[in-house]
């Protein structure tokens, strides 16, 4: 019996491990180096519809996330929704809640599919990441990023057409995805609806713009992803006037080999697969 309980233990270290190392957080440390904090780490897995994280809840906890989708947004009094980010497998939630000065959440995050998280706590994170400061500096960028990227979707909605504002979000969708292991210009599957929410318009507004785009020859729709068919001519045109946020937090699946992970194709054709186009960096 307590050769089969520490067989079962070192299988649970062994997952927490490999999906702390997943995560941009953890990217400079070995699996030597992360084996304490994956000991003291604990699991959760979310239904559908499920949520992790609540407005105003106190904020001392990160999580990783090892399986499924989460979104975070708000709701508005009339029941609209706003979505800023979905979170996949190696991507992180709940960074500007635990380090801001009031340590509250300013966002709702729920799951979009059945998923599940480690929770690395405060008086557990707190210390490691004394030891190892490179984590800050991890923060710091993903940080920086989404302020950028923020700053650079609200002057969208003034200065930019609908068609503009979903084109981005489709290649920001492509660029964490793990799909990109095809070499394909490939989103996770998403609803028009949360495509709808993470642009600002109607859900009917989206499918026409969509529509639009198919029309183009620039995009088509398969078992609930988008595939990019000429992903170079979107970066192209989008980038002439508009710079884009360069760091991003990432799904990563296996080790990343110039930011995108290199292992687990996607279950998506191969038809019209444009080679990858790393989007522009801006300081």
């Amino acid at each position: 019996m307590v050769a089969a309980v520490n067989t079962v233990a070192v299988l649970q270290l062994r997952d927490a491990a490999s999906g702390l190392r997943r995560s941009y957080l953890f990217e400079d440390l070995t699996a030597e180096d992360l084996e304490p904090l994956a000991q003291v780490a604990t699991s959760r897995q979310l239904v559908r519809g499920e949520s992790l994280l609540r407005v105003g809840e106190p904020a001392h906890e990160i999580y990783v996330v090892v399986s499924g989708e989460l979104k975070d947004g708000i709701v508005g009094l009339h029941g609209e929704e706003v979505v800023h980010f979905l979170h996949g497998p190696g991507m992180t939630i709940g960074e500007p809640g635990f380090f801001a000065v009031d340590r509250r959440r300013l966002l709702e995050v729920v799951a979009v599919a059945p998923s599940v998280v480690i929770r690395l706590g405060r008086r557990e994170l707190e210390p490691f990441m004394a030891r190892h400061p490179s984590i800050k500096d991890r923060v710091i960028e993903k940080l920086a990023s989404n302020t950028r990227w923020q700053t650079t979707m609200i002057s969208a909605l003034l200065s930019r057409t609908l068609t503009d504002r979903l084109v981005l979000r489709l290649l920001e969708l492509v660029d964490s995805s793990q799909d990109r292991s095809a070499g394909l210009a490939v989103t996770p599957k998403i609803s028009q609806s949360t495509l709808a929410a993470m642009v600002g318009v109607s859900r009917e507004n989206v499918n026409r713009a969509l529509s639009a785009l198919a029309a183009k020859g620039l995009i088509r729709q398969e078992q609930g992803r988008y595939v990019l068919l000429d992903e170079v001519r979107l970066r192209r045109e989008l980038a002439t006037d508009w710079p884009l946020a360069a760091r991003r937090d990432q799904r990563l699946v296996g080790a990343p080999v110039d930011g995108v992970s290199s292992r687990h194709s996607a279950d998506v054709s191969p038809r019209h697969s444009p080679p990858r186009v790393p989007p522009p960096r801006f300081p």
